[in-house]
C-alpha cells in the first residue's frame, strides 16, 4: 500500500479533473496525500520545518509529554509488555488564529 503523491503541476492542464479526483481520493480514502511539483521552494520546507520543531521543543514538548493521553498510552504500554514509550515519533498540531497567541520562545516563528 502506497500513499497516495499527487502532480500539482498537472492541476491546472488537460489532467486537472484526474489531479483532482486523486486530491479527493487522498482526503477521503486517505486522510492526506504528498503533493510533488507544487513550486514551494525547498530552501522555506525546510526553513519552515526547523522553525516548527524549534517551536515544539521550546514551547510544546514539556506539556506534551506530561500531557494525560501520553500518561495513560504509556501506562498501557508499560502493562501489556512492561516497556515504556521513549523517543515515539509524536504528532503535535496546534491551530494559530486572530486569537491565539504567537509562540513567545520562537523568534523565527512569525
Amino acid at each position: 500500500m502506497a500513499i497516495p503523491v499527487i502532480d500539482f503541476s498537472k492541476l491546472n492542464g488537460e489532467e486537472r479533473g484526474k489531479t483532482m479526483a486523486q486530491i479527493a481520493n487522498g482526503c477521503e480514502e486517505w486522510g492526506f496525500f504528498q503533493l510533488v511539483n507544487h513550486g514551494i521552494p525547498e530552501e522555506l520546507l525546510e526553513r519552515v520545518k526547523k522553525v516548527c520543531s524549534e517551536c515544539y521543543k521550546l514551547e510544546r514538548e514539556e506539556d506534551f509529554k506530561n500531557s494525560m493521553p501520553v500518561k495513560l498510552l504509556n501506562d498501557l504500554v508499560e502493562k501489556k509488555s512492561g516497556d515504556k514509550l521513549e523517543n515515539v515519533d509524536w504528532e503535535d498540531v496546534f491551530l494559530l488564529s486572530d486569537d491565539n497567541e504567537w509562540p513567545l520562545k520562537t523568534s523565527g516563528f512569525k
